[in-house]
C-alpha cells in the first residue's frame, strides 16, 4: 500500500524547490539587484576615483535605501497581515524568526563532533533513557472486576471525519503526509477502514508504523552539549489515525468503570493544570488558615515516559478486561519498535526502543496514565498527579505525622522498585509551609537513605509556589518573562500595523501574563499594578504613542483591552463554571450547599462560602470566587452552556 501510495504522489503531486535564504523576509530579489549594483559602482568609483562615478554610487545608494524602506514598510503593513489569513503557519514562522537547522556539538573533551556524526552522538544520548527489564518477577495484580470491553469496530464515516480533522504535521518515515490524506479523504477512508480492521483482527502492524524519526530540539542552555537536546519523535500518520480510534474506545471504557484515580489530572477530559493547581493550593490555603504546618514533597521521576517496562505495562493492561484483539494489537504496537535520529541532513543507525511508552504517539500518554494509576493506592497522605508530576503533602501536628509522610515516601520508593521506575533524588524537594506558626525547624525526609533538600519556593506545573503562600515570586517571574517578549516585539515589529501588533501582544505577551492566572490572581495592589504596567506599555507600543500626556485608559479603551485584573476575575468565574457543570468530582470536593438560600435575592446555584480567619485565605480562589459566583444574576449562573456564560460575564 505504501509503495502504491508514494508512486501516486510522485506521479500526480507537483514538487517545487524551496531555497532557504538567510536574510530578512522583506529582502526581495529586486533589493538584491540594487545592492549588487551599489557594490559594483562602489568598486568602480574606488578604482577610478572620478566625481561622476562617485555621484553614480551615491545615487545608487540612495535608491537602494529608499527601496529597502519601502519594501520593509510594505512587508509589515501588507504582506505579514495578509499571511495571517492565507498561511498562518508561515506567518508564525516569520514572527518567531528563522531557526538554525545546523547542529554543532562537542564531545566530553570539548572537541567538535563532525557534522555527519552528530546524529549518532545524539542517538547515543537518547537511547540511554531506555531501561532494561531484567526481572522475571511479575507483581500480583488484583482483578478490578470490570466487564469485558466491547470489540472495536472501524466505522468508515467516522474515519472520514477523523481524517478531515487532522492537523498539519510532519509525516513519519513512510512519508505519508496528512495534507494529502485530507485531499483524498473519501478514498482513503475506504482503504484505511479495511486496513485498520485487518490490523486489529490480526494484531499486526507494518514495520513503518513502529519506527520513529527523532528530531533533536535544543533545550535552554549550551547547545553544543548533546545531553542538552530534547527528542521529538515523528511517527506514521496512518498509525496515528488507528491510535485515535483505539484511544477513543479505550478511554470511554476506562472512564465508565471509574478506573482513573481522582488525584490524576493529566491528559483527562475536564481536568487540567488549573484544576490540579486549584485543589493543591486550596488545601494549602485552608490548612494555613488554621495555623497548621504543611510539609510538601515534590517528586521527580527520572525519564518517566521512557522507562516504562513493556512487560509490566502489558500485565496491567491484561487485568483490565480489555478486548483481546485490542490487547494483542497494543502488545504488537509496543514490541520491536525502532528509532533513528536525523541531524544535519544525516540519519543515525536504527536502535531498538526497549522501554517506554512510544513518544509522538496518540496512545502513549494514556498508556502512561494506566501504568502509574495504582501509585496513589498505598499512600495515606494527600497526593496530586499530573501525568508524572507528583507532589505528596500532609498537615504536620507532631512527629508521628512526619513519620507517616516518610512512610509514604518509602512506599513510593517500593512502588518504583516494583514497577521499574526511578526517582531523580537530586530533583526531589521538600517545602514546609508554616505561615503563622512559630515552628522554625527544618523538615527531614529521605529517599533510599538520601536526605532531600528543602526549598522556599518551587515551580509546580509552571506556577511558583512559596512557603509563605504569597505570589510575589511568581508575579516577578511572569513580569520578567512578558517584558522580554514585549522587548522582542518592540525591536522587530515597530513598523507593523495596529491590528497586527495587537494580535502579537495578545498571543505572545498577554498569554504569558495569564497562564493559570485564575489560581494566582493577586490581591496586593502593588502586584496588580505591576502586572497592569506591562499591558500599559504594550498598549503604547501598539498605537506608537509614548506621550506622557496621552491617557493610557483611553488608549486601552480604543484597543478594547480590559484590565488584566478584570480578565483574571472572568477566568476565575469561567473555571468555577466548568467545575460546577462539568466536573462533579471536583465540585463535590471544593463546594458545598449553603445553609440558607434566600428566595428573593439568591439564585438556586448558590454555594457555601468558607469562613476565613486569615486575609491570605480570604483572597484565595475558593472563598473569593464562591462569593463572586453567588452574586451573579440567576440568568447567568444557571446557564450550563460555557460559551454563552463566558460571553455573559464579559458583558457585566
Amino acid at each position: 500500500f505504501k509503495n502504491k501510495f508514494n508512486s501516486l504522489i510522485d506521479c500526480y503531486v507537483p514538487l517545487r524547490t524551496v531555497r532557504t535564504a538567510f536574510r530578512s523576509p522583506w529582502f526581495t530579489s529586486a533589493l538584491l539587484r540594487l545592492r549588487n549594483k551599489k557594490k559594483r559602482l562602489y568598486r568602480s568609483a574606488s578604482s577610478s576615483d572620478t566625481t561622476e562615478r562617485w555621484a553614480a554610487y551615491h545615487n545608487a545608494t540612495l535608491e537602494y535605501k529608499k527601496a529597502y524602506a519601502v519594501a520593509k514598510h510594505s512587508f509589515f503593513s501588507d504582506t505579514l497581515p495578509s499571511l495571517l489569513q492565507s498561511n498562518p503557519r508561515k506567518f508564525w514562522c516569520l514572527v518567531n524568526g528563522p531557526k538554525n537547522k545546523n547542529i554543532d556539538l562537542c564531545d566530553e573533551l570539548g572537541l567538535a563532533i563532525a557534522s555527519d556524526r552528530c546524529c549518532e552522538a545524539l542517538q547515543d544520548v537518547f537511547k540511554k533513557s531506555f531501561s532494561v527489564d531484567n526481572s522475571n518477577h511479575l507483581p500480583i495484580q488484583a482483578d478490578p472486576g470490570y466487564p469485558r470491553m466491547e470489540p472495536i469496530i472501524i466505522d468508515q464515516l467516522g474515519l472520514f471525519h477523523l481524517i478531515l480533522k487532522m492537523k498539519a504535521s510532519a509525516p513519519g518515515i513512510d512519508g505519508i503526509a496528512p495534507q494529502f490524506l485530507k485531499q483524498t479523504a473519501t478514498y482513503c477512508s475506504v482503504i484505511f477502514s479495511q486496513l485498520f480492521s485487518q490490523s486489529l483482527q490480526n494484531a499486526s502492524l507494518p514495520s513503518d508504523w513502529k519506527a520513529g524519526k527523532v528530531v533533536p530540539v535544543p533545550k535552554p542552555g549550551d547547545s553544543s552539549n548533546p545531553s542538552n537536546y530534547r527528542p521529538i519523535t515523528l511517527t506514521s500518520i496512518p498509525c496515528k489515525l488507528l491510535e485515535h480510534i483505539i484511544y477513543s474506545n479505550l478511554i470511554i471504557f476506562l472512564e465508565e468503570n471509574n478506573f482513573f484515580h481522582n488525584s490524576q489530572h493529566g491528559f483527562r477530559k475536564h481536568y487540567s493544570c488549573e484544576t490540579q493547581l486549584l485543589l493543591f493550593t486550596n488545601d494549602l490555603f485552608s490548612a494555613s488558615d488554621t495555623g497548621s504546618i504543611i510539609d510538601c514533597i515534590f517528586l521527580d521521576f527520572q525519564k518517566a515516559f521512557d522507562t516504562v517496562s513493556h512487560r509490566l505495562l502489558l500485565l496491567k493492561l491484561s487485568m483490565l478486561n480489555i478486548d483481546s484483539n485490542t490487547l494483542r494489537w497494543i502488545e504488537c504496537f509496543l514490541s520491536n519498535r525502532t528509532q533513528h535520529v536525523t541531524a544535519n541532513d544525516h540519519d543515525s543507525r536504527n536502535c531498538s526502543v526497549i522501554s517506554g511508552v512510544p513518544q509522538g504517539s496518540v496512545l502513549g500518554p494514556l498508556l502512561f496514565l494506566i501504568y502509574i494509576n495504582d501509585l496513589p493506592s498505598s499512600i495515606t497522605s494527600t497526593i496530586r498527579l499530573f501525568a508524572d508530576d507528583c507532589v505528596i503533602y500532609r498537615i504536620i501536628t507532631n512527629s508521628h505525622d512526619s513519620s507517616l509522610l516518610q512512610s509514604d515516601l518509602d512506599n513510593i520508593t517500593s512502588w518504583c522498585s516494583l514497577w521499574s521506575m526511578k526517582l531523580n533524588i537530586g530533583k526531589c524537594k521538600i517545602m514546609r509551609i508554616s505561615r503563622g506558626s512559630t515552628d522554625c525547624t527544618s523538615p527531614v525526609y529521605s529517599i533510599s537513605n538520601f536526605l532531600l533538600s528543602s526549598v522556599n519556593t518551587y515551580k509546580y506545573l509552571g506556577v511558583h509556589i512559596d512557603n509563605n503562600l504569597t505570589w510575589n515570586n511568581h508575579v516577578s517571574y511572569v513580569i520578567n518573562n512578558a517584558n522580554r517578549t514585549l522587548g522582542f516585539l518592540r525591536r522587530n515589529f515597530s513598523l507593523a500595523p495596529v491590528s497586527l501588533k495587537l494580535l502579537l501582544y495578545k498571543t505572545l505577551v498577554r498569554s504569558k501574563l495569564e497562564y493559570a492566572s485564575s489560581i494566582w490572581d493577586p490581591h496586593s495592589c502593588s502586584l496588580v499594578n505591576a502586572l497592569e504596567a506591562i499591558q500599559n506599555r504594550s498598549a503604547r507600543f501598539i498605537v506608537a504613542n509614548y506621550s506622557r500626556t496621552a491617557s493610557i485608559s483611553s488608549i486601552k479603551n480604543s484597543l478594547d483591552l480590559p484590565t488584566l485584573s478584570n480578565r483574571r476575575k472572568q477566568a476565575r468565574l469561567c473555571l468555577f463554571h466548568k467545575i460546577f457543570f462539568m466536573n462533579p468530582e471536583i465540585k463535590g470536593t471544593l463546594f458545598s450547599s449553603p445553609s440558607y438560600v434566600s428566595s428573593r435575592i439568591d439564585h438556586n446555584f448558590k454555594v457555601h462560602v468558607p469562613l476565613c480567619h486569615t486575609n491570605i485565605y480570604f483572597h484565595s480562589y475558593v472563598p473569593k470566587t464562591s462569593s463572586e459566583w453567588n452574586h451573579l444574576p440567576a440568568s447567568i449562573a444557571s446557564n450550563p452552556d460555557h460559551a454563552s456564560f463566558k460571553t455573559a460575564i464579559s458583558n457585566l
